[in-house]
């Protein structure tokens, strides 16, 4: 393997040929339908409910007296998931409160058998996704389920109706788990993925029987990494809740699942709605580093997905059906950073760069790294396709192709305006950590090489110190401000945060200081509630020509490479996510 192929491979850029066949239909779909529906829509207080309430078996059982959501049209939720894009839906078939949303014989606690209804609305939707062409999956909370009396997680059981010492998890695991997903791939057709969750606790050995239970009744059926807190179940990863990962994180197909506002089930509380721009950006931003984006929707009692999560649904559906050949079937940039301007996807012989209207480069766009001959630029959204000029350039010195093209005077579509490059020959792009052409150059820490400083002793109450290094090529040379970018959790402040000064080592020099809270990127393209991005400054460096530099941080708080356990998004009060170098003209000859 050539050196830029090392380079390739080394950032875990997850690339459609790398993916197992059966995934494609998957990858290839991008944007779905997440649905959180069931008895807590009533309460109207999120699907967590019966647990923050402590409320009893016997009191919540009343619920499903109440449950008739007779305005229930499976027809309009797909015709919708259409409107909008989204190429597959995931709905709660059962969610932690253990009721079931379709006729279960395991177990009376449904629908059918406890509710008024008397429908299975699993059963109506298989039909009308079947007739659209939408594939259906279900979500099934495995582990957690709040109404059985041997369901037994790590941290959130029903302790207020059983004894947690006499709760015989097996009892609950094949009397109910395995019966119910029995029914679910078995009598609602071909089932796309089957999305667990919160496995805490769960051992290996019943990991590794369900999804060997999930291939013997449908062997193409998807399952997301969430079946198992070991690593490397499931066939993808999902993501932490309304966590976008960084460039270079995740090998993997990689999901994303996120909130139209901030909650997941029903509710009246929340009212924090995100805009349909804000919306379009972050589907941008999950494309563009080669995920999929499943976004949740909270039906009402009566069975409807409300209006305003529908009209912004349609609003992002415009832009999806406008620029679908930018979306679907894509891979995302070949290029490890994140853009200031929006983000690239590609697919053989094109790059598709998305550009945010609030960004848009009027005096132009510069992009380092494609050695291709580009044969025409143009709009997406433009019928008559017309021509953008370009100017391609090549340093020798510094090995680096340069594109300046020039960009239409106004944006051409709503919220992001797609640019198409067409390219000659076999795409050929320089994959290395290289610097963009504008004054901010991120070093995402997924993209660096790890060691270990000093290892942990737990008894001792010494955190392991560990060490990242970047090796980047400077394009622009002179005095840059070095910032850490840490998310912080909302409910944490962040004195202690970090329990000793991190250490930077970079030109000739060597930084050690203890992170303040300086600002908040509020631009944060990656970071999502319950997260704040912080930026903290570290110093200043000066590199005075360009070439190839590295960069080296350690810190306790750098993830470890090759954990066990998947980790949990919401578990820790901070994380160290990259490094950010900001040029500043310290004087006029910088």
């Amino acid at each position: 393997m050539d050196e830029q192929g090392k380079q390739k491979d080394g950032l875990n850029l997850v690339k459609m040929a790398d993916r197992d066949q059966k995934t494609e239909w998957w990858t290839k779909s991008r944007f779905g339908m997440f649905i959180h529906w069931g008895l807590y829509a009533i309460p109207a207080q999120g699907e967590w409910f019966m647990y923050a309430q402590k409320l009893p078996v016997h009191e919540y059982e009343k619920l499903a007296e109440q449950f008739n959501p007779t305005a229930f049209n499976a027809k309009a939720w797909v015709t919708l998931a259409k409107e909008a894009g989204m190429r597959y839906i995931v709905i709660t078939a059962k969610h932690h409160d253990g009721f079931a949303m379709f006729q279960s014989k395991a177990d009376p606690f449904n629908i059918m058998d406890a509710s008024p209804f008397g429908r299975d609305p699993m059963k109506e939707l298989a039909e009308a996704c079947q007739e659209a062409g939408i594939t259906l999956c279900f979500y099934y909370s495995h582990v957690i389920d709040w109404h059985h009396p041997h369901s037994l997680h790590k941290e959130h059981n029903n302790t207020w109706d059983y004894k947690l010492e006499e709760k015989r998890f097996s009892e609950y695991w094949e009397g109910k788990v395995k019966p119910q997903l029995r029914e679910l791939l078995t009598e609602y057709g071909k089932i796309g993925l089957l999305w667990f969750d919160t496995a805490g606790g769960l051992s290996e050995e019943d990991s590794k029987d369900i999804v060997q239970y999930v291939r013997s009744l449908q062997p193409e059926c998807l399952m997301n990494s969430r079946v198992s807190h070991f690593m490397g179940m499931g066939d993808y990863v999902s993501k932490g809740d309304n966590e976008i990962g960084m460039s270079g994180e995740d090998r993997r197909p990689w999901e994303t699942p996120m909130t139209l506002n901030q909650s997941w089930g029903y509710t009246t509380r929340d009212q924090v709605w995100k805009t349909a721009e804000s919306l379009i950006h972050k589907l941008v931003n999950v494309i563009g580093k080669g995920g999929n984006l499943l976004l949740n929707v909270g039906p009402t009692p009566e069975g409807e997905i409300p209006e305003l999560s529908a009209q912004r649904l349609r609003e992002v559906g415009e832009w999806t059906h406008r620029n679908a050949e930018a979306i679907y079937g894509t891979d995302g940039s070949p290029f490890p950073c994140e853009l200031q301007w929006g983000g690239i996807t590609t697919r053989p012989g094109r790059l598709y760069l998305h550009i945010h209207n609030n960004k848009w480069p009027e005096n132009g766009l510069r992009i380092n790294g494609i050695r291709n001959h580009v044969l025409c630029a143009y709009s997406l959204a433009d019928p008559n396709k017309e021509e953008l000029g370009f100017v391609q350039t090549y340093d020798e010195g510094l090995n680096l192709h340069t594109l300046s093209l020039q960009m239409p005077p106004q944006p051409t579509d709503a919220y992001v305006s797609v640019i198409v490059l067409e390219l000659e020959g076999k795409d050929d792009f320089d994959r290395s950590l290289t610097q963009l052409p504008y004054r901010s150059f991120q070093l995402d820490v997924p993209l660096a090489q790890n060691s270990l400083v000093r290892p942990s002793d737990e008894e001792a109450g010494i955190t392991a110190l560990r060490s990242v290094k970047w090796t980047f090529k400077l394009v622009d040379p002179g005095t840059y401000e070095v910032f850490l970018v840490s998310y912080k959790r909302q409910d944490q402040v962040w004195a202690d945060l970090y329990p000793e000064p991190v250490v930077l080592e970079t030109a000739g020099q060597c930084i050690a200081i203890d992170p303040r809270e300086d600002a908040a990127d509020q631009d944060s393209p990656s970071c999502q509630h319950p997260y704040t991005a912080v930026l903290s400054s570290l110093g200043k460096v000066r590199w005075d020509a360009p070439g190839t530099y590295s960069l080296a941080l350690i810190s306790s708080k750098l993830k470890d490479p090759s954990p066990r356990f998947t980790e949990i998004w919401h578990a820790d009060p901070v994380k160290l996510r990259a490094v950010r170098l900001v040029r500043v003209d310290e004087d006029p000859s910088a």
